[in-house]
């Protein structure tokens, strides 16, 4: 059985420049792939619900190598913060920026659970912070109007924003929304995968 010292039990939030450093390369890696595979959704609303689930499973890569590098509290949320803060700036909806916390506080949580060590809990730790992904269409649901006549919608012409409103009923939406946490164990496992094939031997896991 694995003990844990008291400095592992201790709810340290100090972040060294070290720590500071890995957030900034491993948030920049995750919006990189983010972007690139989102970008996929310009080509047609299908491809949208395409390019969403992919991203999130390709996501999980840079994700968990991350969390290889957290040793401590708050690391993941300051992670959300700036990505989120960022995606927000490109146009994501306020309330995305804050279910984003939400999961990052939960991520935090669970390992912690782990004592930042196990990765099983590092695989649900993603999976619960893919989660983020229903904010940006959240609005669909409370303001539809306002969604599917905001500048980046127009910007995309009035074919695309009308097959995306016949796309997007609330029974697809709801089926996005509960697969996130499916798709993020998908790419939970695929970087815990990758980093014991080959990260670990490069040494950079």
């Amino acid at each position: 059985m694995t003990t844990t010292t008291p400095a592992e039990r201790r709810f340290d939030v100090h972040m060294s420049p070290k720590d500071l450093i890995n957030i900034g390369i491993f948030g920049a890696l995750y919006l990189v792939v983010l972007y690139a595979i989102n970008m996929l959704g310009f080509a047609s609303p299908i491809a949208v619900l395409i390019s969403l689930p992919a991203s999130i499973v390709a996501c999980g890569i840079p994700f968990m190598l991350f969390l290889t590098r957290v040793r401590h509290a708050g690391m993941v949320t300051i992670f959300a913060l700036i990505t989120a803060g960022i995606l927000l700036l490109t146009g994501h909806p306020p309330i995305s920026f804050a279910i984003t916390l939400v999961c990052a506080l939960v991520a935090e949580a669970i390992i912690w659970a782990g004592r930042y060590r196990s990765r099983r809990l590092s695989v649900l730790a993603y999976a619960a912070y893919s989660a983020w992904y229903v904010g940006p269409m959240m609005p669909i649901f409370y303001a539809p109007a306002d969604y599917f006549s905001s500048p980046s919608m127009q910007m995309m012409g009035a074919d695309y924003t009308s097959q995306m409103q016949a796309l997007l009923s609330p029974a697809v939406l709801i089926a996005f929304d509960l697969s996130t946490v499916a798709f993020g164990l998908l790419g939970g496992l695929l970087g815990l995968r990758l980093m014991r094939k080959h990260f670990e031997k490069a040494g950079l896991a």
